[in-house]
């Protein structure tokens, strides 16, 4: 197979493109087909729809493709098309920042989806090939050739015209020659003149370029000589022989990658890849044009983030001076402006002798230039126009002044000037250099070639993608994704479990999706699309985007438009974000719950300058879309927790409000002892501290608030395949949910420390992860709830959209309701430690309220429970007697602990990589299914091996202060971090562990029946604990009143419980709900009243049903005084 790629140089006045065949991939050997280039200017009449613009690039790919028709070779194939164009742009996603300066000042370019409008675009020409390929009718085969009269400086040469010739062979090189015409009409030429350009140039590409008896014709050009237009050849646009093959090529035209290229760094790359230029070792390359355009290259590697150059190897934002930057010279409005100046003062000098008001008069005539580009401001400079030449001779000396500092700094071996204005050479290049030469020895060069530079360049970057594997994971686990239909079976622990809409049904899917989307555009000619952090924002809009193409291929409606909302995010707001996330070293900030996503990260400039210069029918994707307005359709894509950590890992989801780059902090001004926490997180560390403490709280509160105007929302966790609710449905149901009994849906992580239970227990989880250490049972920041139809269609959304509309019905009473009422402050959580056949848990603790107030910006703190569960020798009945399977827990420390001396011991550990003799210090308890050992913040403690911990705690959770961890590595073979700054701030060395352990108190008994027993908490904790022991007997039946307070429970011995209830309706329905072993479930306090029955699964196993043991945790009624 031999591969080809389409170049495309996107500039602001007109596209040029270049068909490159690949000779080696590997070695990216380029040759440009036929040697030639093709290029379309944009019309006149072009200034607001960007499909126009966008429109001219694909004309500019048909010419390429109508003259590909003919050399087209059977194994042919298209694999990529790159495009170089200016910036600002994000260049990877191929959203465009352009404003109204550049792309032939098109407004509506700002914040469009460049990738999707292209591909587009492309699906309308490869209709038209689809549709007509059998058409014969005559076309020009080449592109357009400009022309200009030109006159040198130092004397005005004889009447000539220049002929632009778009052949690479020729680099875009201005030849001269007079025009004599012939008898007949015709013109031939007469003394063909060609300087010597390789004296300043020794860019061309070919020495043929000089070859004065070379045929000037051996490819097919249009040559205009001012009205008069000559086709040298006209070929059919397909002949009879047209490939089937190279149709099939073509259809693939919007499939293949489409990539963006900063232009100046293309034409960097391809002048610093060609021949003549391999001897450099160091080059800067600029772009004088419609803007200024910098490239540093060193050894042919792009230079971005090196102290030798500017950030992001940049210069057109460097400062000129205390008021402008360096784009705003260095360019053709610079040079303008150079010029405007220079007839404002002549205009002074000229009227020196005329009255006040004459003066003012003709000065007010006389400066105003009808200058507006560099090409004019050019041909007037080469007509003698001596105002022009001195305005070329400033900006040459000016342009070199501010070079001199970069070439030094950087040691620049070359510069290579291309652009617009490089046409200009010879008004430039005499005063450059000698400006130059007073400070530095640095070779100028003017390339001529700078289109097809910018084309070949822009094919080397994409080579490099191209090159690397196709087959990148989209996220890194063992876990399977939800599935779109529950088929699982469900008699043991449930992995899925789902809670069915009272109405409707969950949409499955993109097609049905987009046919919802498709008629909302239709009627409201825009949509809004907003989501949750990490969500695949571009994956719906190209799937909506080939949707509405394949729908209008029957309908006259313009194609669809894209906007990006990043366009509108704030880039400047680091100093915000870095109050929260606080020092970089340091896996813990604080919780940004006092920002607003619309006034601290929107940009409002920005964002109404977008609203402004939408061009319709448009959709605006991604998070903020919402902020466009507040009338139209809005669609929410939503992302579970776990799935969003899954991306992160795999480097495919990022925090979306993170600062632009990290802030380094001044080490110096950081303790130098011991004493000292510093950890350099990994990457994904760094973005999951960004989600917790800047992006959860803040789209957590934008979700809450857009629930009500929510078209449809999707859950969007599985790639290519959505499920979605309509607004109303899906309110309707979250409204259902807080009447019913509810289980969150579980997800597992494995661990340094991890055991081997809850794979052997929970069967439906993956079996590859090395272990498990945390089930998420039920912390609520972090798990979902799934939603399902009459066709068991699943769908999940978060717990904290539900909470916060219904935080009312959960809680019940007024007072809980004051304290936990905000929308993420359900109080309790339960997860799982797994430690059998494991490790030991870190050393750790908790910090106290107040610590955990003011430095984290919680409103509760961390206080815990250790409910066991399960223990090795109970588990398998092999090591009942064996003592090294023996579980313990550590937990408070011995008497008259010397603090200091504790914490030099743990300093000495971590500086030396030393065991710490734990037990010297801390007390080790063993510990036996059914024990309950309350961990109050700042008490010592930790799981130790062979064991299954149930925590139920307060919910917040990843605030632990590790002092010792056993010197191990974790999964990803780094020391964990230790926090012994934070922890020694908050331990209480009072604490000893028999008084931490629980002792029951029974408080009603029925013989043969149940039992049901208070398990005391601290009296810091602001939970309880009641414990029921049921016989094994189905015909038992228990009735628990909530009190008007929710019950949060688990089965943790037995099979199977029932649980029935009262719908809250006027039916009053009876419904029942069945939890299995180890399932967490939620009984609102909207249930005033439930029935307990234990399930009996398996009952011919008479010695597993000894008894079945139910917990339930609860809200204090006097926690109140807790929390003050």
């Amino acid at each position: 197979m031999s591969s080809l790629i389409i170049g495309l140089d996107i500039g602001g006045s007109h596209v040029t493109a270049a068909l490159v065949r690949i000779e080696q991939l590997s070695n990216r050997t380029l040759s440009i087909e036929r040697d030639q280039l093709y290029s379309r200017p944009y019309k006149k009449s072009i200034n607001k729809d960007p499909r126009l613009i966008i429109s001219t690039w694909i004309d500019c790919i048909d010419d390429l493709l109508q003259n590909f028709v003919n050399d087209y070779e059977e194994n042919d194939t298209i694999i990529g098309i790159a495009c170089g164009i200016p910036g600002p742009m994000d260049y990877e996603r191929g959203i465009s920042y352009i404003q109204s300066t550049t792309l032939h000042k098109c407004n509506s370019f700002f914040g469009l989806n460049l990738r999707l409008s292209f591909q587009s675009s492309l699906r309308e020409l490869i209709s038209r090939w689809k549709y007509k390929f059998d058409a014969k009718y005559p076309i020009s085969s080449c592109s357009n050739i400009s022309y200009l009269k030109k006159q040198t400086i130092s004397e005005k040469l004889q009447q000539t015209k220049q002929i632009t010739i778009k052949s690479s062979k020729d680099c875009n090189t201005s030849l001269n020659f007079t025009v004599v015409p012939t008898i007949n009409g015709e013109f031939q030429e007469s003394e063909l003149s060609i300087k010597d350009m390789r004296n300043y140039c020794a860019l061309q590409e070919d020495n043929d370029c000089y070859d004065e008896n070379k045929n000037m014709n051996d490819s097919s050009h249009e040559i205009y000589f001012d009205d008069i237009k000559i086709n040298l050849i006209e070929t059919p646009l397909i002949n009879d022989n047209f490939p089937s093959k190279l149709l099939s090529t073509i259809e693939q035209l919007s499939e293949i990658p489409i990539s963006f290229y900063n232009d100046a760094t293309c034409f960097a790359v391809g002048e610093a890849t060609s021949v003549h230029n391999r001897d450099y070792d160091r080059i800067l390359a600029l772009t004088l044009g419609t803007g200024f355009g910098s490239t540093f290259i060193d050894r042919c590697e792009i230079i971005k983030n090196h102290p030798d150059v500017p950030s992001g190897g940049m210069l057109w934002n460097y400062p000129y001076d205390e008021n402008s930057i360096a784009d705003d010279w260095f360019s053709t409005r610079g040079l303008i402006k150079i010029y405007n100046t220079i007839l404002e003062q002549k205009s002074f000098e000229n009227h020196s002798d005329v009255s006040t008001n004459e003066q003012q008069s003709s000065v007010n005539t006389d400066k105003k230039s009808n200058i507006v580009d560099g090409c004019s401001l050019t041909e007037q400079a080469s007509n003698g126009d001596q105002s022009a030449i001195k305005a070329f001779q400033i900006f040459a000396q000016r342009l070199g002044n501010f070079l001199v500092p970069h070439i030094k700094k950087f040691k620049t071996d070359l510069i290579i000037i291309g652009g617009g204005l490089a046409q200009a050479w010879y008004l430039i290049e005499d005063e450059l250099n000698t400006t130059l030469k007073n400070f530095c020895d640095v070779q100028v060069y003017f390339s001529l070639s700078h289109e097809k530079s910018i084309c070949l360049g822009a094919i080397q970057q994409q080579l490099s993608i191209l090159i690397e594997s196709k087959n990148k994971c989209i996220r890194q686990t063992f876990q399977n994704l939800l599935p779109v239909i529950k088929t699982i079976n469900t008699d043991q622990y449930d992995l899925y479990p789902c809670h069915e809409i009272p109405i409707g049904y969950i949409g499955v899917g993109y097609k049905q999706l987009n046919e919802k989307m498709f008629r909302l555009i239709e009627q409201h000619q825009i949509l809004l699309i907003d989501g949750f952090v990490g969500t695949y924002f571009d994956e719906y809009a190209y799937e909506l985007n080939k949707y509405y193409h394949q729908k209008i291929k029957t309908k006259n409606l313009s194609s669809l438009i894209f906007y990006d909302t990043r366009t509108f995010l704030k880039i400047d707001t680091n100093n915000k974000q870095d109050l929260y996330l606080q020092y970089s070293k340091s896996i813990f900030g604080k919780l940004a719950i006092d920002l607003d996503f619309k006034n601290d990260f929107i940009d409002l400039n920005k964002l109404n300058y977008l609203k402004k210069n939408l061009s319709y029918p448009c959709v605006i994707i991604g998070p903020g879309a919402s902020f466009i307005n507040e009338i139209s359709p809005l669609i929410y894509i939503d992302l579970t927790k776990n799935e969003l950590y899954y991306r992160i890992c795999a480097e495919t989801s990022f925090s979306y409000l993170k600062p632009a780059e990290i802030i380094q902090e001044d080490n110096s001004l950081r303790s130098n002892d011991d004493d000292n926490d510093d950890y350099e997180l990994s990457s994904a560390a760094y973005e999951k501290k960004c989600l917790y403490f800047l992006d959860y709280p803040i789209f957590n509160k934008l979700k809450q608030e857009l629930l009500p105007r929510m078209t449809f929302y999707v859950d969007g966790q599985r790639p290519h395949c959505p499920t979605w609710l309509h607004g109303h449905t899906f309110r309707q149901a979250i409204a259902y949910l807080a009447n019913v009994p509810i289980r969150v849906r579980p997800w597992f992580e494995a661990g340094s420390w991890g055991g081997q239970w809850l794979k052997s227990i929970c069967t439906n989880i993956s079996q590859l992860s090395e272990n498990y250490a945390w089930s998420f049972e039920m912390i609520t920041p972090e798990n979902g709830i799934i939603l399902s139809d009459k066709n068991n269609h699943l769908l999940e959304f978060s717990w904290d959209l539900f909470y916060s509309s219904q935080a009312n019905r959960i809680l019940g009473n007024d007072k809980h309701y004051r304290l936990f009422g905000g929308s993420n402050d359900f109080p309790i959580r339960f997860d799982f430690l797994d430690t059998m056949d494991g490790g030991n848990l870190s050393i750790q603790c908790h910090p106290n309220l107040q610590y955990m107030r003011t430095n984290f910006g919680e409103k509760i703190t961390q206080d815990e429970t250790y409910y066991i569960v399960e223990t090795k020798q109970h588990w398998k009945e092999e090591y009942k007697n064996d003592k090294n399977s023996s579980a313990h827990v550590y937990l408070g420390f011995h008497d008259n602990v010397n603090p200091k001396e504790f914490h030099q011991a743990l300093l000495t550990s971590r500086r030396e990589h030393e065991k710490l003799n734990v037990e010297k210090y801390i007390q080790r308890i063993p510990s036996n299914i059914h024990d309950f050992f309350l961990i109050p913040n700042e008490t010592i403690h930790a799981s130790g091996q062979n064991q299954v911990v149930l925590e139920i705690s307060a919910t917040p959770y990843i605030y632990t202060f590790k002092l010792y961890d056993w010197l191990r590595l974790d999964l990803d073979g780094r020391l964990r971090p230790l926090n012994i700054k934070h922890g020694m701030k908050n331990l209480k060395f009072d604490r000893h562990g028999e008084q931490l352990r629980s002792q029951p108190i029974t408080m009603k008994f029925e013989q043969d029946k149940y039992e049901e027993q208070h398990l005391p908490t601290h009296d810091l904790h602001f939970y309880d604990v009641q414990r029921l022991i049921i016989e094994s007997n189905e015909s038992i039946e228990i009735i628990r009143s909530t009190e008007n307070r929710f019950h949060l429970c688990m089965l943790v011995e037995g099979d199977a419980i029932e649980i029935e209830f009262n719908t809250i309706d006027n039916n009053e329905q009876k419904q029942i709900r069945q939890y299995n072993y180890i399932e967490t479930f939620l009984i609102p306090a909207s249930i005033n009243q439930y029935r307990i029955r234990p399930i009996i699964k398996n009952k011919t196993n008479e010695k597993k049903h000894r008894q079945f043991v139910l917990l339930i945790a609860y809200l204090k009624w006097d926690c109140e005084k807790l929390l003050k």
